[in-house]
């Protein structure tokens, strides 16, 4: 599968978009700029295909993706404090992108670039990256690779690995927003969410880590036996924008680390990851406008972002994303649908 022509970067390369599908519809537009996901299709209680996933209509606004909806995040999704890290006695100074004293999801980062089709079929799309040394800040040549798949059981597998000449911070994620009523069904405060999280990493007011966990007991962040979005909104006016720990250890797979459920189209999706953390955010500032209009109201998508603590080149305690020569990332992620029962 060649994909078709989607945009036209500025210096003339084309984007192109990929539709994986299962015989009964179920599937995912993707675009290997930024390898983005631009719709994910699958069938409600009534058995009609909606479109859970929010994308920009005009392709050519992925060049500059505010919000980074779809995206995959790299070389370092969420933020790293001060912008900085030392690795084996070395400062390394990052591009600072948010409100210029952090690090967020990478700098100048992988969400904005146009990556490399090694592999497309109906089911599957891999694709990879250069990323140089020095890159934003980064040190190390590293190579990436990113696989989507659609799964029979109405499952989109995210499978990335990558590999590194020298010592290097290294770690993904997807930034696609859903709503499970469908893309344009406004505010999800009728979705309910469960999480296996008992701790969440507590973060600074610029959403820096502290480097501290925060017990969810008794607080607007115990998921663990669900909670309505409505709920969470009322007693959090801006909703979640935080990292839930789900394991002290990387690459401990879990099933069913968080599940959401839509409001009217009963949808569920039940999320499976290696990955010690999930960010969880609900959307608050998805109100930029184009053109004058405003694309999405707030909280009208969340995302989960499986990924490594936020920080944890600055914090030994957290699990480590440290790469080197013959010791690759790998991590793992299933995004699955079904309808509640």
């Amino acid at each position: 599968m060649t994909g078709e022509k989607f945009f036209t970067l500025p210096d003339k390369r084309e984007a192109k978009l990929f539709k994986l599908r299962l015989p009964d519809g179920f599937g995912a537009d993707i675009t290997n700029f930024g390898g983005c996901v631009v719709s994910l299709y699958t069938r409600d209680v009534q058995g009609n295909l909606r479109d859970v996933v929010l994308g920009w209509k005009n392709p050519e606004v992925y060049l500059d993706n505010p919000r980074y909806l779809g995206t995959l995040v790299g070389r370092v999704p969420n933020r790293i404090s001060g912008g900085r890290f030392t690795f084996d006695g070395k400062i390394y100074q990052l591009f600072l992108n948010d409100n210029n004293i952090c690090s967020l999801h990478g700098g100048f980062g992988y969400s904005h670039r146009l990556w490399e089709v090694e592999n497309a079929t109906a089911s599957e799309l891999t694709l990879t990256l250069k990323s140089p040394d020095g890159d934003a800040g980064y040190p190390g040549n590293l190579f990436v690779r990113a696989a989507y798949r659609l799964l029979p059981n109405h499952t989109l597998e995210l499978e990335i690995s990558a590999e590194s000449d020298r010592p290097t911070a290294a770690d993904f994620t997807t930034h696609t927003y859903f709503n499970l009523d469908g893309e344009n069904a406004g505010n999800c405060a009728g979705h309910s969410i469960t999480a296996k999280a008992d701790f969440i990493t507590e973060t600074d007011k610029y959403l820096q880590p502290t480097g501290k966990l925060i017990d969810v007991t008794g607080t607007p962040y115990d998921l663990r036996n669900g909670r309505k979005f409505r709920d969470i909104l009322q007693d959090l006016p801006e909703g979640f924008d935080n990292n839930f720990v789900l394991s002290h250890a990387d690459h401990n797979y879990q099933e069913n680390a968080v599940i959401v459920t839509g409001s009217d189209s009963k949808i569920k999706l039940a999320v499976h990851t290696s990955r010690p953390g999930v960010q969880i955010y609900m959307g608050y500032c998805l109100d930029h406008e184009i053109n004058g209009k405003s694309c999405y109201e707030h909280n009208s998508g969340f995302c989960l972002e499986t990924q490594a603590w936020p920080d944890a080149v600055n914090h030994p305690d957290f699990p480590s994303i440290r790469v080197e020569p013959g010791k690759p990332h790998h991590s793992i992620t299933r995004y699955e649908f079904s309808i509640e029962k």
